[in-house]
C-alpha cells in the first residue's frame, strides 16, 4: 500500500540511500525532514521531496524530488508533489517555485504549474546552494491555496 507523509528522523538513512541513488550530492537532512514529504511502499521508502522556506517572502523553494527508478511514470512524483503543496499550504505558505530543467518541465506543468519568465530566477538563486545555467531552466510556480482549485492535468 502507497502512503505519502512526512519522514521521521529514523528514516534518515533511507533518505539519504535514495538521494545517492537519485544522484543528489549530500544533503544535511537534518535541515530538510522538517519540510518535507516521503513515499513508502509498506515500509520501504520510494520518494522524497522537499523544500526550503524563506520567511521573509513567505515562499518555498523545491529543491529536492527524487522517486525511486523503478517506480517513475506510476503517478508517485505526482502525489509526492501536491503532497509536499499540501504540507506548505497548511503551513499558510503562499507560494511554492521549483527550477526545472527542459527535461522536466512537462512534468510541472502537467503536474499544474504555472511557468514564469527567467527574471524570477534571479531573486531565487540567493536561497539555492547551487547555480544553474540559466539557458537550461525553467521556473514554475504553483501559488497557495489556489493551485487546489485547478483541475488535475497529470497523467504521466
Amino acid at each position: 500500500m502507497i502512503k505519502i507523509e512526512i519522514p521521521s528522523e529514523k528514516d534518515k538513512i533511507c533518505i539519504s540511500n535514495l538521494l545517492y541513488e537519485c544522484k543528489y550530492k549530500e544533503i544535511n537532512l537534518d535541515e530538510k525532514i522538517n519540510n518535507s514529504m516521503a513515499v513508502y511502499d509498506g515500509n520501504d521508502l520510494i520518494g522524497f521531496a522537499s523544500y526550503i522556506y524563506v520567511e521573509d517572502d513567505n515562499m518555498g523553494i523545491i529543491d529536492i524530488i527524487a522517486v525511486k527508478e523503478e517506480f517513475r511514470g506510476q503517478y508517485i512524483g505526482d502525489g509526492l508533489i501536491k503532497a509536499l503543496l499540501n504540507l506548505a499550504d497548511k503551513r499558510g505558505i503562499s507560494k511554492i517555485y521549483v527550477i526545472s530543467d527542459s527535461v522536466n518541465s512537462l512534468f510541472f506543468k502537467k503536474v499544474g504549474f504555472t511557468k514564469r519568465n527567467g527574471s524570477v530566477y534571479k531573486n531565487l538563486r540567493k536561497y539555492l546552494s547551487l547555480n544553474y545555467d540559466e539557458g537550461n531552466i525553467e521556473i514554475f510556480e504553483a501559488k497557495l491555496p489556489d493551485f487546489f482549485n485547478k483541475s488535475c492535468k497529470s497523467n504521466l
